[in-house]
């Protein structure tokens, strides 16, 4: 292997940002604002009609008011941090371009993010969909086309609306929600058509795995409705490390 000032710049930056980002991740849930996090109340009696009602997750509250951190910096600050070096350092060591490898680990913790709020809250605040999606400008120049992030997003939403509808449809309520909905837009302006496409289907298959654990292991059932974006977290890492714009190949090769 040849060890090239690019290479050794690589490996520093990521070491670096697996620094921040680790602990990062940990001290900015923390600290977000606690209005980020408000939700309209399912309960809506004594409202008035047309004016529903935000609150706060009780957890959250209960939380805040105690004193204790959303998140305890121990364990999960270290175990953050492990998350982001190994895959720094895989993007650092397989080549690439600095800028792609930074990239990647900024989505990775928007991600992440998003990921927290919806297992520990099942709200993510809509400030994490617009981060990511202004992530998107940074991966614009590893597009063929021009048109590719809107198509992506295009795909994105028509992919979620479709699962939304097919579940109306078959149980009266919706398979997916809003988060949801906004992160696969988001996430189809960052990686295209076929980057999404790639996704969704990593995502349900993780999620698919991740429902039969928790009703194995009696912490759930097969009504409960599980959180999407610890899933789909997986599956975006997957995504960049591994099939990052590998799609179009794959279907040539199938096709």
């Amino acid at each position: 292997m040849e060890y090239s000032a690019a290479l050794i710049a690589r490996i520093v930056t990521a070491a670096v940002l697996a620094i921040l980002f680790g602990n990062g991740s940990v001290v900015a849930f923390n600290r977000i604002k606690p209005r980020w996090f408000e939700d309209y109340d399912e309960d809506q009696s004594g409202t008035v009609p047309g004016e529903p009602r935000r609150v706060l997750p009780p957890k959250l509250l209960e939380a805040d008011n105690a004193g204790r951190q959303r998140i305890p910096s121990s364990p999960w600050k270290y175990a953050f941090t492990g998350y982001f070096a190994i895959t720094g350092v895989y993007l650092a060591i397989r080549g690439g371009s600095l800028s792609y490898e930074i990239s990647v680990l900024c989505v990775l913790f928007i991600v992440l993010e998003m990921a927290m709020a919806d297992q520990m809250y099942r709200v993510v605040p809509d400030e994490f969909s617009i981060m990511l999606a202004i992530s998107a400008a940074a991966f614009v120049q590893y597009h063929e086309n021009w048109w590719e992030p809107a198509a992506g997003a295009a795909l994105g939403l028509g992919i979620s609306l479709a699962i939304l509808l097919l579940g109306l449809l078959l149980f009266r309520t919706g398979s997916i929600g809003g988060a949801d909905i906004k992160f696969f837009t988001c996430m189809g302006l960052v990686t295209g058509r076929t980057g999404i496409a790639i996704i969704f289907i990593l995502t349900t298959l993780f999620f698919a795995v991740y429902s039969t654990v928790l009703i194995a292991a009696k912490k759930g059932s097969i009504k409960d409705r599980n959180p999407m974006l610890p899933p789909a977290c997986a599956a975006v890492t997957i995504y960049f490390l591994f099939l990052f714009n590998t799609g179009d190949m794959l279907l040539m090769e199938l096709f």
